[in-house]
């Protein structure tokens, strides 16, 4: 495995950075978290703290200092977009090891697909030219993020026997303001507006 965050995109700052996300319940954080003990002790392979689990639904171009007004526009222009968009199930899967992250992945279902859609098409209300980062490849949890070299075979040891993570049901999101930090091998944030998901 390599570095996560030599790999990604640099972000024009490391603050700030306007995503919206879906959060595991309680029960589901649990099991995550009990899940990225087996990356113990494992090194350039922080885990993520179990507070800052979550879903990437998807990250926008644009930071939380574009003002007060901006940002009520596009909590009105999500608002819009989540009517009709009802609560819905996903199967997370056993972890993995890939290039970089240590994730949990579930197969998309349609009522995925149109919550992205729906959240990716409200930031047009801003009007302006920032292109939209890539939506996610699909609902996932990712339980550590490498922030150095790491032997690939360690992990996928570790990792042999575990199971999957089961049902986790999607019925709410949240708009938030995140922070990268390489250092620690973690995003977390701040939360600035969510929604119940009702059909």
């Amino acid at each position: 495995m390599r570095s996560f965050f030599d790999a990604m995109t640099p972000w024009p700052r490391k603050e700030g950075a306007l995503h919206v996300y879906a959060l595991p319940d309680d029960d589901t954080r649990d099991t995550l978290a009990a899940l990225s003990e087996r990356l113990d002790g494992i090194d350039g392979l922080p885990r993520m703290p179990l507070p800052w689990l979550h879903l990437t639904v998807t990250r926008y171009g644009q930071f939380d200092g574009i003002g007060s007004m901006p940002l009520q526009d596009l909590a009105e222009a999500i608002d819009q977009e989540l009517v009709g968009v009802g609560p819905f199930d996903i199967e997370l899967g056993a972890p993995t090891v890939s290039g970089n992250t240590v994730t949990c992945e579930a197969p998309s279902v349609p009522e995925w697909e149109r919550l992205v859609s729906g959240v990716r098409r409200a930031v047009s209300v801003l009007g302006d030219d920032e292109e939209l980062p890539s939506a996610p490849h699909g609902p996932h949890v990712t339980l550590a993020y490498a922030n150095g070299d790491v032997d690939d075979a360690l992990v996928a040891e570790r990792l042999a026997d575990a199971p999957a993570v089961g049902t986790l049901r999607i019925d709410r999101v949240f708009l938030v303001s995140v922070t990268v930090r390489p250092e620690l091998g973690s995003f977390d944030w701040m939360e600035l507006a969510n929604w119940s998901l009702k059909s």
